[in-house]
């Protein structure tokens, strides 16, 4: 008969990091990143979202364009 072990301890916080930097943050949010082409002389200005969702910071959302999944509170 193989011996029978007891997990034993506890299970601490799972932390969640930031999908964009990185960072560790109590705040992340779910948010589409929005990748932008800005106009030239010849080529009109464009824009496009991506369709996979991520967890991002606020200071990430302070400085890169996005679209919240659901709208921020």
């Amino acid at each position: 008969m193989l011996p029978v072990w007891a997990a034993s301890g506890t299970v601490g916080k799972v932390e969640r990091a930031c999908e964009n930097c990185g960072g560790d943050d109590d705040e992340l949010i779910l948010v589409h990143r929005v990748y932008v082409v800005p106009e030239s002389w010849d080529t009109p200005g464009s824009s496009t979202k991506v369709d996979e969702a991520e967890l991002w910071c606020f200071s990430c959302r302070s400085q890169y364009p996005h679209e919240a999944v659901e709208p921020e509170t």
